[in-house]
Order: C-alpha cells, then structure tokens, then sequence
C-alpha cells in the first residue's frame, strides 16, 4: 500500500487480529480462578440428565459460551493497536454485550419466557425475516413497555393486568434486584470503586436503570449510523474505553445483585459473586495512578 493511502479490508492483518483476540481470551482466564464473567452473568452451566429439558440446557450453553466469545472481541476492539477504528465495531460489540447479559438475567429468573423464545426458533412456524411474537425485546422484556403506576405497585389497580414481568420492571425490581444492590452497598467497598460509587447512590436500583437506557441509546446511534458528523467523534478512543467500563460496571454490578436472591436461579453463592465482580473489575478499570 502506498504512503498515506487508506487502509481496505485486503490491507488488514487477519493474523494480527487473531494475535489480540488470543491474548484477551488469556487475559480473561485470569479473571478468577473460580468464576470468570459466564458464572457471574449467566449463573453456572446446567447439569445435563435425562429429565432436563434440552432446550433449557441448550440455551444456557449458548448464552454463556456467546458470553465468553464475546468479551475478549471488545477488549481487542478498544484497543490502542487495533486494526480496525473501534467507531466501526464497538458499538455493535458494547450494544451485543448489554442485549446477551440483560437475556441472560431474565432467563435466570423468568426462564419460561426465553425457552419458549428458543423453542419457537426450532418451529416450522418461526420466520427470520420479521419481528416474532416470541422475540425477546428490550422494550418489554427487558425494560418495561409503560411507566410504573401511581402509588403503591402492590395495589389492585396496578395488578389488574397481573404482574410486571421485565426483568427490570418495578415488580422483580423491588423483590429480586434491589436487596441484593443493598447488600453490595453495604460489604467492605475499600478496594473497589465500582462499589463505592454504588454505596453513594439513594436509589442504586433506578441509578443502574438509568445509566443503561442513556448506553444502550448511545450504543444504537453508532449502530443505526444516526451520527452524521463523524463516528469517530463520537466513539473516539477516549469515548469508547468510558463506554466499555460504564457497560462492565452497570451490567457486572446489577448481576452481582441477583445472586443474592432466591428468585435468580444457577446462582453462585453471594461471597462468590462479590469475589468474581472485584476480579473482572480489577481487569476493566484502567487505573493511571
């Protein structure tokens, strides 16, 4: 290639891209000797029997070896030597990361609702070329469709319709999620700053909520290409390593809590997961000091 010509994808070192996606799949070994990111995300694999359903066990393995494939590609996408700008693929790899971890939670304590996503994917009746009624979806199964009702969630009129069945809905929220984030605001917070920030929050729950929905939109503007100045202005190296922590900080912090409650199931014990969280973030968190 000639001197200052723009790189093509014939230009690319394939090889150079297998060398970092290697390293950061060591790197990430090195997690925990115990738990590694899967465990604390997904919850421990399923143990295979008879009379266990193959689709349950079927979609656990994929959600934790996409998981595991998945975090080494971000950490090669941000990094410094790079081949390719990570304007052009951070954002589907971060926006990815949130979507599998966000399932993978929500199959952990309302697993019904994904197998039958699965299921419905094996059927003759299922088509990829439209929305299905069984797709999992941010909006609904993830996050909830409307606004929490006025008052108090547990009165008649607001369970007319039953229950708020998203995984960061008001109703799992209160009972599943929010005891466990108290208990992390409560442990020894002294070595690490994903837990102090947490402990300084009034409300960790609706925190956490908030700062996924401002990521998650930020991420599909560099997916759905609505930048139009410059990508690379907006998911600048600077820009994307703050992007890449915020994502492992909300998402690990609001996994550690669940595997506090009886409710999230395959769960580690909670001193585990509190271990597993320190480790992951001892790798994550770039420190200048």
């Amino acid at each position: 290639m000639k001197k200052n010509e723009k790189a093509s994808f014939r230009d690319i070192s394939f090889a150079k891209l297998r060398r970092q996606l290697g390293k950061a799949r060591t790197q990430r070994k090195t997690i925990s000797s115990n738990h590694n990111i899967e465990d604390l995300v997904c919850g421990v694999p399923v143990v295979v029997g008879s009379y266990i359903d193959s689709d349950y066990a079927g979609l656990v393995d994929r959600l934790r070896s996409d998981l595991a494939e998945l975090h080494p590609q971000i950490q090669a996408a941000v990094g410094t030597d790079t081949i390719l700008p990570a304007s052009a693929v951070f954002p589907f790899l971060a926006r990815k990361f949130l979507e599998l971890s966000l399932t993978s939670l929500l199959a952990r304590i309302d697993p019904l609702r994904v197998i039958a996503a699965r299921k419905n994917q094996r059927d003759s009746s299922f088509e990829t070329g439209r929305q299905n009624a069984s797709s999992i979806s941010w909006t609904g199964d993830i996050f909830p469709k409307n606004p929490p009702p006025k008052g108090n969630v547990w009165q008649s009129q607001s369970l007319e319709k039953g229950v708020e069945r998203s995984v960061l809905g008001w109703h799992f929220g209160e009972v599943a999620i929010a005891p466990g984030l108290q208990w992390l605001s409560d442990v020894d917070n002294s070595n690490s700053e994903w837990l102090r920030e947490l402990s300084n929050q009034e409300k960790p729950f609706e925190w956490i909520k908030g700062r996924l929905t401002q990521l998650y939109s930020t991420l599909s503007k560099g997916v759905h290409a609505e930048y139009l100045l410059d990508d690379r202005t907006a998911f600048d190296q600077a820009s994307v390593q703050q992007h890449m922590q915020d994502c492992y900080r909300f998402v690990l912090l609001l996994s550690a809590a669940t595997h506090v409650s009886p409710l999230f199931y395959r769960s580690l014990t909670a001193e585990d997961a509190l271990g597993a969280l320190k480790k992951i973030e001892d790798q994550i968190v770039v420190k200048d000091k």
